[in-house]
């Protein structure tokens, strides 16, 4: 997935697209340990995968921060 892909979605389905990349990390190395796993570069793609998520998550944290102080400036103007 992209990270064009993940902005598209919204903050439930990234918090369970999130949660969904964690387990698919935690199976394969359970699986790589055990020698199960027979394309291990899966692992170092996951990860890359939830990082984009988190971006995508800390981004929009930042924006609704910056937006709430923004009005509460406007607030105190008036």
């Amino acid at each position: 997935m992209n990270i064009e892909d993940i902005r598209k979605l919204n903050n439930e389905d990234l918090i369970k697209e999130k949660e969904s990349v964690i387990k698919n990390i935690m199976d394969g190395r359970f699986k790589h340990k055990s020698m199960a796993l027979n394309d291990t570069s899966q692992i170092k793609k996951l990860k890359r995968e939830k990082a984009k998520i988190l971006t995508v998550i800390n981004e929009r944290k930042i924006v609704s921060t910056i937006a709430a102080t923004e009005e509460g400036i406007e607030e105190d103007d008036k």
